[in-house]
């Protein structure tokens, strides 16, 4: 029964080659005009979802999850991180606010603008974040200071700054402690700033790090902004124009290193931006290396212009009409998907190779063109039959996976083989009729092949060889482990990525979580409780984590800070700004005193 079937087959093949060849003109010219056709629809109708998520059916229990948990908080998804560093606190501060403002000017671009430390919750709040002696120790010292900082607040100019530090010099000539700063420390920075401009580099001077007595850590000098950008998942290229405009007002506000300031982009939007340029690029790379080995091979292989001509013809029309049916058969294209063209180059042109390569034979034996393109459908009709309808159930049996994007490529691919098959049955006969290669000498004996001898010559030992590296490749095979982490098939050299591995090593916390809704916070509580218990849980937080611990007692020393501090900045009689000759006499006056200071000081401070 299978060879009665083989047989109809077989003489169906036969023909429609025949027929094919008969009417080669119109056969060759509806081709393609229908390629034409296809491309045209192709070029209007085709969509592209970029967004990875989407690859994975949203019948699954952790998409609903996940789905419910955008809605409930949008503001987590497809976001950029905008990582600030700074030369000090005060340069970080000033660039991710000035950043910030311009951001949000911008509606059409930028959603929602979080920048934590310019918020006016934690402008007002902040200090009750800090711990009980972190707050005191600073209070503390904000109440020594409330001199130096009342005679500020009256004259925010140079000259102010100057009787700030001679107050500071008159209270540290009686006690070192009074005056709220450490002056050497303050002396030494404000020369490192000014010798620093001098010397054509950017300096400034850290009054968070003066009042603070101490060199800043990493954390301090570093701001992130959390943005919400409008994207385009139809695109190639979904937060392009964000991430472009941010880089375009960094380099307009000079947020650069000549300035101190250092911005880098990281987040789910920049990470997959990278990864689908990555993609892309791959792709085109893939497909124009793919492309110029399969014309080598060709010119090589068929030693027929003609026949290297009609192959590609036919692989182009092949394609053209494959894109054609993903168009149709999905709803949009998506990152694995579009990876059937590279599938169908590969494997289309062989069978175009087989079809040329036993045609060429046939006719160097002496056949005629008709006799020769029936014995070729004859001869590697069921071949190339058995060989698509082998590749197309591969490929098909992708389709019953919950991973879209995979299932949606064994569907075009699968179809791709039948596609290629009709192709190389039907164009390619009717362009060698079109444009038959030219005659060509009888084929000569098969050519020796010494490499393939020496095996032959030494079967024995091939054999061994083959069996050592097995049992060496067995003995190794326990020790090959799996990299779970998907963050590891990412370029580490890119922006995004090494700047969010920069900041997982200067924080505990990673990039992986479970996340849980709740119906409340009592509900969150109890459930992160119950969770944190369990082995394999690093710990929780809910919204609780995120409250102020011991409030009352900071409010109070925040309170008695602030009894201290407040007539300081009462003061409506405000000096108005000095002129140059007031600025002169200032300084003057400064060195005369700075002299005198440093002739009682001597030591490390006349130093």
């Amino acid at each position: 029964m299978i060879e009665t079937a083989a047989q109809i087959y077989r003489k169906f093949l036969v023909a429609w080659v025949d027929a094919v060849r008969k009417h080669a003109v119109v056969v060759a010219a509806a081709a393609i005009v229908l390629a034409l056709a296809a491309g045209l629809y192709v070029v209007t109708s085709i969509k592209i979802d970029t967004d990875t998520s989407d690859m994975l059916s949203r019948e699954l229990p952790f998409r609903q999850n996940s789905i419910a948990l955008s809605r409930a908080f949008p503001q987590y998804s497809d976001n950029i991180l905008i990582v600030i560093d700074g030369e000090n606190p005060d340069v970080a501060d000033d660039a991710a606010k000035t950043l910030a403002a311009h951001l949000r000017k911008n509606t059409e671009l930028f959603g929602e603008v979080f920048y934590p430390e310019g918020d006016a919750f934690f402008r007002r709040n902040g200090l009750l974040y800090l711990s009980e002696d972190k707050l005191s120790d600073l209070t503390n010292k904000l109440a020594q200071a409330q001199p130096l900082l009342g005679t500020l607040w009256r004259d925010p100019s140079l000259r102010g700054l100057f009787d700030v530090l001679e107050l500071a010099m008159s209270e540290s000539a009686k006690d070192s402690a009074a005056s709220g700063f450490e002056l050497n420390r303050v002396f030494d920075q404000m020369a490192a700033t000014v010798e620093a401009q001098a010397g054509g580099r950017h300096g400034s001077l850290s009054w968070q790090e003066l009042m603070a007595g101490a060199d800043s850590d990493a954390g301090s000098l570093r701001r992130v902004i959390v943005i919400q950008p409008k994207v385009d998942f139809g695109s190639l290229q979904p937060a392009a124009k964000a991430i472009s405009e941010i880089r375009r007002l960094a380099r307009e506000l000079h947020l650069d290193t000549a300035h101190g300031v250092r911005v880098r982009l990281t987040g789910s939007a920049p990470l997959e931006e990278e990864e689908l340029k990555s993609v892309v690029d791959g792709l085109g790379i893939a497909g124009v290396l793919s492309l110029v080995l399969v014309i080598g091979l060709l010119f090589w292989g068929l030693r027929s212009t003609r026949m290297v001509f009609a192959t590609l013809i036919t692989l182009l029309v092949g394609l053209i009409w494959t894109a054609a049916f993903a168009v149709a058969a999905v709803e949009a294209l998506n990152l694995i998907s579009v990876a059937f063209a590279v599938l169908f180059i590969g494997l289309s042109v062989d069978f175009g190779i087989h079809f040329c390569l036993r045609y060429d034979e046939d006719v160097r034996a002496g056949m005629a063109h008709d006799r020769a393109l029936a014995e070729t459908a004859t001869g590697v009709g069921g071949a190339l039959g058995l060989s698509a309808l082998a590749a197309a159930i591969g490929f098909f049996s992708f389709l019953p996976t919950d991973y879209i994007g995979l299932a949606e490529l064994g569907l075009i691919a699968g179809a791709g083989m039948f596609i290629a098959l009709f192709a190389n049955f039907t164009v390619l006969p009717a362009l060698l009729t079109v444009m038959p290669p030219k005659a060509r000498a009888r084929a000569l004996a098969a050519p020796k092949a010494p490499f393939l001898s020496v095996f032959r010559r030494n079967g024995k030992w091939v054999v061994a060889a083959a069996g050592l590296l097995a049992i060496a490749s067995a003995v190794a095979l326990p020790r090959v482990t799996f990299d779970f982490d998907p963050l590891d098939l990412r370029d580490p050299h890119t922006e995004s990525v090494s700047t969010l591995f920069d900041l997982m090593s200067a924080s505990r916390e990673g990039t992986y979580s479970i996340t849980i809704l709740a119906k409340n916070l009592e509900a969150a509580d109890a459930l992160a409780k119950r969770i944190g218990k369990l082995p394999g849980v690093d710990g929780t937080k809910t919204l609780s984590d995120v409250l102020p611990k011991n409030q009352v007692q900071k409010i109070e020393t925040v309170g008695t800070a602030a009894l201290f501090l407040s007539p300081a900045f009462m003061a409506s009689d405000r000096d108005p700004p000095p002129d140059d000759a007031a600025l002169a006499a200032a300084f003057a006056k400064f060195r005369a005193d700075l002299a005198e200071y440093l002739t009682k000081a001597g030591g490390e401070a006349a130093a």
